[in-house]
């Protein structure tokens, strides 16, 4: 499992949308611009669950996970992971306090960093 680097959490504190790429199955890809992305820990990030639906679905059905992260000084980072999906306990509660209540926050999506990239090298 790799941690992430000081720059790789200041640039996803920076972003406010996240391309986030999951595949089903069957390995059909989709990617879904995410707004609620943060860092929990060097080796977790939360991602609330509001309106996901074909992510959703590969989430359960997959839990492989990739998201990218620019950074204007440093070029671009792609953190890969698993992902799982939860309902109730600790992160669905984190979900509930930092989401505003206008969002449906169905759930907690928490991925754990198994891989980072900065452009084509391994970093983690």
């Amino acid at each position: 499992m790799a941690q992430l680097p000081d720059e790789v959490k200041k640039a996803i504190s920076q972003q406010e949308y996240f391309p986030v790429a999951t595949s089903s199955g069957t390995g059909v890809p989709n990617v879904a611009y995410i707004k609620y992305l943060k860092v929990i820990d060097d080796k977790t990030v939360l991602i609330a669950d509001n309106y996901l639906s074909k992510t959703r679905d590969n989430i359960l059905n997959n839990g492989k996970i990739a998201f990218v992260v620019l950074n204007s000084d440093k070029g671009s980072y792609q953190i890969k992971g698993t992902s799982e999906r939860f309902e109730k306990g600790p992160m669905y509660d984190e979900v509930q306090r930092w989401v505003p209540e206008r969002f449906p926050r169905a759930a907690a999506v928490v991925i754990k960093v198994e891989e980072i990239y900065k452009g084509a090298e391994k970093i983690g």
